[in-house]
């Protein structure tokens, strides 16, 4: 009897408990909280919060609570640090009151996330990792609270990231994330889908899906990761059109020991690679494990395999180190052993192989890395052959994460048809470090040796991981000849300084005006360089005592100091070069007591100028292509020369003739040809360049018997010449013209150069001075005659008439003398 009644007591108690749980439900409105929640989010971390959307809580069948139009802003900012369209959590209320967090469901749709860090390390979520301040030091922390998920969902959840101490600046996308029930030792099922967009430190675009079985240890702080397969495709560093999968039959990460082990990894995949398609690479590694507290490291069956093309033609190469085994200070391993193998024009035939390692955890060598290698290129001219072998210790100390190449040698020997076999012997070290605790990386080397007997040492640093690399780099050569490196010119026969002969223009070279001119690798490092030679060859300039000193940052280079001796004198310059939507080019320099004709002929192929002295310029243009580059051309030239000659037209010998012309009454047109000249003793002009025309008013040379002025334009867009030479005949000598030039003196005569480059005309313009060639012919007879009469005969006639004869007067004379002109 009394089962009974307690049985409906129990009975009464559920249906009053369930009685109230229904009234609060329909009585209770989580609402009402909004804004004690705001004003809290206020108060405690100095953030808005903004719950646009209603707050749903229910109780069956778990605890559960919706929200939506989510958004917090920065800290002690209005702008955005979180927004989210939806978000919903539902636990289990009882496990609570155990200290059991069991949570049934995770969604979240439409989420937005803001991660910004200043070069100072300080980040937009620094106040939320802080600890609470109210909790008291002896106050006890109690037992950790259990975790148990039964599955989260999550969708379209963006991470935007401006990491400025790293460069890294992107925005990385969760399409997609499902997992089964997570707990704490408990294997879970999880699929992911995700994209990467990134604009620095070089542009990538990333896309990644896959699936893993994930089993937490929060109590070791360690995760393991079953089954683990990721396909991931894009473009990233240079690498276009990747596509790879990542597989592992098990990882293992100690976050406490800091501890990694892998087992059966492998990653597989396609990509471009500067002009290399890489159709198949494939890395293996049957057994890794790395404990930095035990000092150990394990790898077994290391394999790489690269199938791929370059320029069209197959490409294979290939790597194995089977076991290497590292305890403390014992070690044990295998020798390192590979090949590479390239056909067709350009061939490429390499092996390498080492002794087995030495040394110990810390420190570890590869000795004896042997590298035997031979070249072979096709070419017109025959078959470049390059054979040669390095040698380097290769040493590794994992404590300073530090790879170095110590007692590194080469000797190689490269057969070129068109040059001496050359003989190339170095040595020296490099090494490489990567970044500690996020710090930049960073590599040097130093070398020293000698090509054909001319020595040369370089050494340098580059740092990397701060964007950009950043390279300090100096070179040191006794002597230079870079044709033996660059590619032969594609012209042949003439160089490129030679002129026409005969009067005969060559035929146009194909136009190069819309080639582009790009400048982006400028954007590739930062840093400073140092060169200089003491003689260096590059294709047709031969200098001495060359010297280069440059900065270039943030795609800017700016060339402090650019000099040498060249064309018997020496040179110095300075200037710029800007990359990016509006490339710019500036450059200022001196020439002093330069050929003129050897620096024409070198820099502009033309043989029109001789003489020696100096020449400034003061140019800068924008563009990019050569079209754009010569109509921007604005700046400043001049020069001034001694002891030269204007080629193509001999203007003393065409002045002789100046009977024969002026009697005709007609101008004369001479084709330029380079056996004419008309010397000079000295000579000035002054050149203003506005969008690529370069304009002379002021053009003054002499000679023995000739002044010559000038002015006019050289249009380096059209590539013609329009210009007018003032020749003025200043005095006769003897052998040079006589009573032709006679005829010509103290006159002007206008002499024009017009014409495109490679076949200009010169037009001696007689009909402009014949008037006053004429009267300088009669005055010259006139006085011929005087002085004939007043000397000539005045003289003579007395001795003839005999010494009694009365002697005229004077006045008689010169009446007798003219009279005598016009008989």
């Amino acid at each position: 009897m009394w089962l009974r009644r307690l049985a409906w007591g129990v009975g009464i108690l559920v249906v009053a408990a369930v009685a109230v749980t229904a009234y609060l439900l329909a009585t209770f409105d989580p609402n009402r909280y909004k804004e004690v929640l705001i004003d809290k989010v206020r108060a405690e971390q100095q953030r808005t919060l903004v719950l646009q959307g209603p707050i749903t809580l229910g109780l069956w069948p778990s605890l559960h609570v919706k929200l939506s139009q989510v958004r917090l802003s920065e800290h002690q900012s209005p702008e955005a640090f979180a927004s989210a369209e939806g978000l919903e959590l539902s636990v289990q209320a009882w496990p609570l009151l155990n200290k059991q967090l069991r949570v049934n469901r995770v969604e979240a749709h439409g989420v937005s996330l803001r991660y910004t860090r200043d070069s100072q390390g300080r980040s937009n979520i620094d106040d939320l990792l802080k600890k609470s301040t109210e909790a008291k030091p002896d106050e006890p922390s109690g037992e950790p609270v259990a975790f148990e998920v039964a599955g989260i969902e999550l969708k379209d959840v963006s991470l935007v990231v401006d990491d400025r101490q790293t460069g890294v600046q992107g925005k990385v996308v969760l399409q997609t994330f499902n997992s089964g029930r997570l707990a704490d030792g408990l294997k879970s099922d999880i699929s992911l889908k995700a994209t990467a967009s990134l604009s620095k430190p070089s542009p990538a675009n990333l896309g990644v899906q896959g699936s893993l079985q994930l089993t937490p240890q929060l109590a070791q702080n360690t995760f393991l990761i079953d089954k683990l397969s990721l396909d991931l495709e894009g473009d990233a560093a240079g690498v276009k059109q990747a596509k790879a999968t990542l597989k592992a039959e098990a990882l293992r990460w100690d976050g406490a020991r800091r501890a990694a082990e892998a087992r059966d990894l492998s990653l597989e995949g396609a990509a471009q690679v500067a002009g290399l398609v890489v159709e198949n690479a494939r890395l293996s590694l049957e057994r890794f494990e790395y404990d930095p507290a035990a000092q150990s490291l394990q790898l077994y069956k290391l394999a790489s395999k690269v199938a791929a093309r370059q320029a069209g033609q197959p490409l294979n190469a290939e790597l194995n180190w089977a076991e290497l085994s590292v305890k403390g200070d014992q070690i044990q391993g295998s020798t390192l052993e590979g090949n590479v193998a390239l056909a067709g024009p350009t061939a490429l035939d390499a092996t390498f192989k080492s002794d087995a390692p030495t040394g110990g955890f810390k420190q570890f060598k590869v000795p004896a890395v042997v590298l035997d290698f031979a070249v072979r290129m096709a070419g017109e001219g025959g078959t470049r052959e390059i054979k040669g072998k390095t040698r380097a210790d290769l040493e590794v100390q994992a404590p300073t994460r530090q790879v170095a190449l110590q007692a590194f040698s080469l000797e190689a020997r490269v057969q070129e048809p068109s040059l001496q076999p050359l003989q190339i012997e170095a040595t020296g070290q490099a090494s490489a470090q990567a970044g500690i605790d996020d710090g930049p990386g960073q590599a040097s080397w130093g070398l020293k040796g000698q090509i054909n007997g001319n020595a040369f040492d370089t050494q340098g640093t580059v740092r990397l991981g701060t964007g950009v690399p950043k390279v300090q780099a100096s070179a040191r050569f006794a002597s230079l000849d870079l044709n033996r490196l660059l590619p032969q010119p594609a012209a042949k026969g003439a160089s490129p300084s030679a002129a026409s002969s005969g009067g005969q223009p060559k035929p146009a070279a194909p136009s190069t005006d819309g080639a582009p001119v790009d400048l982006s690798a400028l954007t590739l490092v930062d840093g400073r360089f140092d060169l200089s030679a003491g003689q260096l060859a590059v294709r047709q300039y031969r200098l001495s005592d060359a010297k280069l000193l440059a900065d270039l940052a943030q795609g800017r280079l700016t060339v402090q100091n650019l000099s040498g001796g060249a064309w018997g004198g020496r040179f110095q310059a300075k200037g710029s070069a800007q990359a990016g939507s509006a490339q710019k080019i500036a450059l200022q320099g001196t020439a002093e007591n330069v050929d003129i004709n050897g620096l024409l002929k070198d820099v502009a192929g033309k043989d029109v100028l001789e003489g020696r002295g100096q020449l400034k310029v003061d140019v800068g243009t924008a563009g990019r292509t050569v079209a754009q580059l010569t109509s921007g051309l604005d700046g400043t030239a001049s020069l001034l020369l001694r002891d030269g000659a204007v080629k193509g037209i001999n203007l003393a010998k065409t002045l002789r003739d100046a009977k024969a012309r002026l009697a005709g009454r007609g101008d004369d047109v001479q084709r330029s040809s380079a056996a004419e000249k008309t010397d000079f003793t000295e000579m000035s002009a002054s050149f203003q360049i506005n969008d690529g025309v370069a304009r002379n008013k002021d053009l003054s040379a002499k000679s023995p018997f000739l002044r010559l002025g000038g002015e006019g334009a050289v249009d380096l867009v059209r590539r013609r010449v329009d210009y007018t030479v003032s020749t003025t005949v200043t005095g006769t000598v003897k052998g040079q013209g006589g009573a032709e030039i006679e005829a010509l003196k103290g006159l002007t005569v206008p002499v024009k150069l017009a014409g495109p480059f490679e076949a200009m005309d010169w037009k001696v313009q007689w009909s402009g001075v014949a008037v006053g060639a004429l009267q300088n012919t009669v005055k010259s007879r006139l006085e011929d005659e005087l002085k004939k009469k007043l000397l000539g005969k005045s003289a003579a006639e007395p001795a003839a008439s005999g010494a009694s004869q009365a002697k005229p007067s004077r006045e008689d004379q010169i009446k007798n003398t003219l009279r005598g002109l016009f008989k």
